[in-house]
């Protein structure tokens, strides 16, 4: 028998995109990723996956289908990768199992969210700051135009009165 090994959702990743992952093979849904790899006996030949994510209003996103031929006593492992817009296809990689490989990927994932996560929220921070310091100047310049309009007003009405 050949295997496919379904490689866990990290922990950040479940925290930023939320929902779940579901795979399909040859057409059926053969089950959803958890915190732990899981594996597919399959028999040796060709075979579909789909992968995709649940979203909002019981909705699904980032799609990802590839098919593969797997060997008698092969096997494989998949990384899936969410998509950060909901338009966007989500991204599978396939390749032969390595547990020590395994590992690295999964470290890496989870460093790459953490920094990208990071770095978003740092562009959001500075926006957040840009926002507010437009704000305190159209107030600045309201208030100083009200003055002048105030003086302007004054000098008009004294020399009428």
């Amino acid at each position: 028998m050949a295997c496919i090994v379904f490689l866990p959702r990290t922990q950040k990743e479940i925290e930023i995109f939320g929902g779940n992952v579901y795979f399909d093979i040859d057409g059926k849904n053969a089950g959803m990723l958890t915190k732990a790899e899981q594996r597919y006996e399959l028999s040796p030949g060709q075979h579909v996956i789909k992968m995709y994510k649940s979203h909002t209003y019981d909705t699904y996103i980032g799609f990802a289908e590839t098919t593969v031929t797997v060997e008698e006593n092969e096997e494989l492992m998949v990384k899936y990768s969410a998509p950060m817009m909901v338009n966007q296809p989500g991204n599978m990689m396939i390749s032969p199992y390595n547990p020590h490989y395994r590992d690295a990927i999964l470290q890496e994932k989870e460093q790459i969210l953490a920094r990208d996560f990071r770095a978003e929220q740092n562009r959001k921070k500075e926006e957040n700051e840009k926002y507010k310091n437009g704000v305190k100047w159209v107030i600045i310049a309201a208030v100083i135009f009200a003055v002048i309009f105030g003086i302007y007003e004054g000098i008009i009405l004294s020399t009428i009165y």
